[in-house]
């Protein structure tokens, strides 16, 4: 066991610790107990059987350390803690059964020193240090953690191996080999230690390697080079770092040279590329074309190549020009377009000769003079204009798929083209081939212009040939009218037949054209003409809007469209209020759609903004008006229009002037009023004050508007006459006046008129009791509160958390405005971090409110420890009773043994007693100090 161990802060420590005996066997080598070194007493560290015995600052946190080998006591203390620095412990085997000759162990002990700050890796690079060649990186930590080795990170991508540690005497070291690719001379690796607990250290190393130049390459487009054409050279420098790029020069100058450097070959290889555009003549044949390359760093390589040129047919005093390709469609005619010059002005009777391209030999498909044709196109060829004029074209009748991809070029020379050195002379680039297609190609469809329906627009179809003497018929088919026809050259030997035709647009209309050729194939194309459907900008029916706060007023909003598939979505800013749509159908494409919605306003909204927005589906248009709401005030009493209340008696009652209610749920309005008569009243009515009767215990008298949703909810007995009103609608703001009947005498009472302040949206509910931070595991208690003046159908509140217990109280603020608090107990879940919690208010009829509130939760480990204690501490109070009744059944046994040692002192009395039977220094005595 070592004299000294080093323990980082918060990792774990495994102490190595063996043990061996001669003689004197323990009886348990299994039993290992750890005891504290102090001066008097021993205090424990780790004992497997009592483990409330041990100290406080290693209570639960030390172990023995697993081994597949016996006789060793290794201890593990995991977390550590800096309570533990400089705390000397030793080992006790088998300390019930300590005898004279018994091992001293306290005189073996080692002393814990806790560091916070990690030692930095160590960086090994192994293999051929080259940029591109792959090396070895090994970065390794030494620690007394091998239960939990740190973990290791190196800052590249590349190819890594599992960390390895390996334990031994010395201690414990965990390696993190990876391969890496050397992408530059100075290139650096970081490594990176975390130890268990987050103490983390780094390590920088630097790679220097060095930078590989490869042989210079010269390459040319072909074997031979031609008289003046123009031919590609490449004179290539490989090398592997970048600021070594290189100036290529030419041994010919004056020509036209391109330089080109890349990476190639991943990130580790660079290439610059110089291209020579050379133009040959016969005096180059034979010579030596050189490049040069001059490194940075002063190297200097060199290429070379032979050149061999070869005279050209095509420079003898006369050049043509036809297409690289020409197509036909079978059954039909095809013009090849041929011109030609002579630099000395053109000879008399020319005669026109083409052939066909073949690897040998010059078998002809057209001989003005006369000649033998190939089969295929015999009696199919002509002239098409006259050699005086420097024209050579060729047409070809009734095409065949027997002649396609074959290559024809002309001959115009008084010499026959035998008579010219054609050996090694390629006339591929010169050549025209032949394409001949089976099947016509769909004509080409395009809009002129952007149709818009409602409009004139213009579409074009068009249909390229090669026949111009029997050029094809072109038709359109989806939309109404007749079009222009026009022909036009597009380039050598191709013509296009365009058709245009202009008509109405209309909603959901595409086009389709049809071409027929004279050989009889027809094509078709089809295409959607996506017309557009625009739209005016939206507007609202007033810029500035005045009305009362709670009054219900219609705002409209309206957008004229084309076409009905364009039909909009129109949004409010506003939630929770009515709105109608309304369409019209203004002419055949022409649409308005009017939204209308009934805004009820508070004195919040008061300078903001009303918006409607209309969303095509190609676009959107807003307009917006300023809001003036301005506060409800109670107006001058004023005498009832109510039938037959004229001449009535006058009393007291006490009802709010105003009151808020939310739309579509109900309203409770509170009422009361004196009389000193005792005989009750036998009838309450309430009423508008323009008349009209909004609760009348004859449901005939009562408006056909309010039928069935009123009910006085007091006892006038009691002198209580509260109204309740439901399903509350946007308009239903009043005032409502109180008035009774006690058979025939009628009264009316001062103070008796309320006005209903409508709301669209709920009241927001409001939560209280929530902490900033709470623990994992802890029982909270919040409340959640929400105002509203339906009382006969109050909210119902509901909690986003399940909970143990909850309450649900009611009070009366005041005026007829209620409060209902719902209070809760739940246990906060486990998680650390930032959770909701919402509570939300469902009113009468659906609507609600909804308000949540951060919970941020910390504790999660500590409370799953406490939530698997109970499962855990019943276990072992049972193995804790078997071994009190087994050792209560073993020293029964001894005490009857007439040869067994009497039981061992007191830990403080088994020390180990040295031959002579003295009894050894007391502990202060043997302090080890540093």
């Amino acid at each position: 066991m070592p004299r000294n161990i080093e323990a980082m802060l918060g990792s774990c420590v495994v102490i190595p610790c063996t043990f061996d005996y001669y003689r004197y066997p323990p009886r348990r080598p299994g039993r290992i107990v750890w005891y504290q070194y102090v001066r008097h007493g021993y205090p424990v560290v780790y004992d497997g059987w009592n483990p409330n015995e041990v100290i406080r600052i290693f209570r639960g946190k030390t172990s023995l350390a697993s081994s597949q080998y016996g006789k060793t006591c290794s201890l593990e203390i995991y977390p550590v803690t800096w309570s533990h620095h400089r705390q000397t412990i030793y080992p006790w085997v088998d300390p019930e059964n300590v005898g004279r000759s018994t091992y001293r162990f306290f005189d073996t002990t080692v002393t814990i020193d806790v560091e916070d700050r990690a030692k930095a890796p160590e960086i090994m690079i192994s293999g051929n240090m080259k940029v591109g060649e792959s090396v070895t990186v090994q970065c390794s930590v030494d620690h007394t953690c091998p239960s939990y080795p740190p973990s290791l990170r190196l800052s590249f991508s590349s190819l890594s191996y599992t960390p390895q540690t390996r334990t031994s005497t010395q201690g414990t070291k965990t390696t993190l080999v990876s391969t890496v690719v050397l992408e530059r001379d100075h290139q650096s690796v970081e490594c990176t230690v975390r130890h268990l607990g987050g103490i983390t250290a780094k390590a920088t190393k630097t790679f220097n390697a060095q930078c590989s130049f490869f042989p210079l390459t010269i390459r040319s487009s072909s074997s031979e080079f031609l008289e003046g054409i123009q031919s590609k050279v490449t004179c290539t420098a490989s090398y592997t770092c970048s600021q070594h790029n290189p100036v290529i020069s030419w041994s010919y100058s004056g020509m036209p040279v391109s330089t080109e450097t890349k990476r190639v070959g991943g990130k580790t290889m660079w290439n610059t590329i110089s291209t020579l555009s050379l133009k040959t003549s016969s005096n180059d044949h034979g010579k030596t074309l050189w490049c040069t390359a001059k490194f940075s760093q002063g190297q200097t390589q060199q290429a070379r190549i032979t050149m061999y040129v070869k005279r050209s047919m095509f420079s003898l005093g006369w050049t043509f020009s036809t297409p690289k390709s020409i197509t036909g469609l079978k059954g039909s005619c095809v013009i090849i377009p041929c011109k030609f010059t002579y630099n000395s002005g053109i000879p008399p009777n020319l005669q026109l000769i083409w052939y066909l391209y073949q690897d040998s030999g010059y078998p002809a498909v057209f001989d003005q003079r006369g000649g033998t044709v190939v089969s295929k196109f015999s009696g199919k060829t002509s002239s098409f204009g006259s050699t005086a004029g420097g024209n050579c074209s060729l047409k070809i009748n009734s095409l065949e798929l027997s002649q396609n991809l074959v290559r024809l070029y002309p001959w115009i020379d008084k010499n026959p083209i035998t008579s010219y050195h054609s050996s090694g002379h390629s006339f591929y680039e010169k050549t025209t081939q032949l394409l001949v297609s089976e099947h016509a190609k769909n004509p080409q469809i395009s809009i002129n212009s952007i149709p818009r329906v409602g409009e004139q627009s213009s579409v074009s179809c068009n249909a390229e040939y090669t026949c111009f003497s029997a050029p094809p018929t072109l038709s359109i088919a989806g939309i109404p009218g007749t079009g222009t026809i026009k022909d036009s050259l597009v380039s050598d030997g191709i013509w296009k037949r365009t058709l245009e035709q202009t008509w109405n647009v209309e909603e959901d209309s595409s086009v389709t054209c049809t071409v027929s050729y004279p050989s009889g194939q027809k094509a078709t194309g089809q295409q959607p003409l996506n017309v557009e459907c625009p739209y005016d900008d939206i507007k609202i029916s007033e810029k500035l809007i005045s009305a009362t706060e709670g009054v219900a007023k219609s705002i409209i909003c309206s957008v004229t469209y084309k076409c009905k598939k364009n039909t909009p979505h129109i949004d409010w800013n506003y939630e929770d209020m009515q709105n109608t749509i309304r369409i019209s159908k203004l002419s055949k494409h022409s649409y308005s759609i009017e939204s209308n919605l009934t805004f009820i306003g508070s004195l919040d909204d008061d300078g903001k903004s009303l918006t409607c927005t209309a969303q095509f589906t190609s676009g959107k248009t807003s307009d917006s008006a300023l809001l003036n709401i301005t506060k409800y005030v109670k107006p001058p009493d004023a005498p009832y229009k109510i039938h037959g209340f004229d001449t009535a008696h006058r009393l007291a009652a006490e009802v709010p002037f105003r009151l808020r209610a939310l739309t579509r749920s109900c309203v409770v309005i509170p009422c009361t009023f004196w009389d000193n008569e005792h005989i009750p009243m036998t009838r309450g009515i309430w009423a508008k004050r323009d008349g009209g009767i909004v609760f009348h215990n004859g449901r005939s008298h009562v408006m056909d508007h309010f039928r069935d949703r009123t009910k006085i909810v007091g006892d006038l007995s009691e002198k209580s006459c509260s109204l309740e009103i439901d399903d509350i609608k946007p308009f239903d703001n009043g005032p409502f006046c109180f008035h009774a009947e006690r058979g025939n005498e009628k009264y009316t009472f001062n103070n008796s008129c309320v006005f209903i302040v409508m709301k669209a949206s709920p009241e927001k509910p409001v939560i209280t009791g929530v902490p900033a931070e709470v623990d994992a595991g802890l029982a909270l208690t919040v409340s959640c509160s929400v105002t509203h003046t339906c009382p006969s159908h109050s909210p119902e509140i509901s909690w986003s958390v399940p909970h143990t217990s909850s309450e649900v109280s009611d009070s009366l603020m005041s005026g007829g405005i209620w409060q209902r608090t719902s209070t809760i107990r739940f246990i906060v879940a486990p998680g650390d971090g930032v959770k909701n919690l919402t509570c939300t208010a469902t009113f009468w009829r659906e609507k609600k409110g909804v308000t949540t509130a951060a919970l941020t939760v910390q504790g999660t480990l500590k409370y799953k420890m406490r939530t698997y204690a109970p499962a855990v501490v019943p276990v072992l109070l049972l193995l804790l009773i078997l071994v009190a009744v087994l050792g209560v059944f073993i020293y029964r046994k001894r005490k009857q043994a007439a040869n067994q040692q009497k039981p061992p002192p007191r830990p403080e009395k088994r020390r180990n007693l040295p031959e002579g039977g003295e009894k050894p220094p007391r502990p202060e005595k043997r302090w080890v100090k540093d």
